[in-house]
């Protein structure tokens, strides 16, 4: 027997993302985040609000209570490991910051601050 000690190469390679021609994109206006040991669920859903209509505010009251639920349709569901997990949460988070300081630069230059 031999007492080499294996070296392993390492070497970063980089991703190239693509979308497909074909890729339909949803408004996802619902989360549902489930959680086993060894992975987290997350299933986004669209839920358009249904139309009230009538000509006169007592037919849209009789409308809206003749509504006894609204469809949720699961449009995507994504199982990733706790690890991946973080890492999501973590880019959301920075992502809503960045995105709420240049919404808070934006407005401050629309009212001349």
């Amino acid at each position: 027997m031999s007492n080499k000690t294996e070296k392993r190469s390492v070497k970063k390679i980089r991703i190239e993302r693509i979308y497909p021609d074909n890729l339909s994109s949803n408004f996802v206006s619902n989360l549902v985040v489930q959680h086993e040991q060894e992975s987290f669920i997350l299933s986004f859903f669209e839920v358009w609000p249904p139309a009230i209509v009538g000509d006169t505010d007592e037919e849209k009251q009789a409308a809206l209570d003749a509504i006894d639920h609204v469809n949720a349709k699961c449009v995507t569901r994504l199982i990733v490991t706790p690890q991946r997990m973080r890492e999501f949460v973590k880019i959301m988070s920075d992502n809503l910051s960045s995105y709420e300081a240049m919404m808070q630069m934006f407005a401050q230059s629309e009212s001349g601050e």
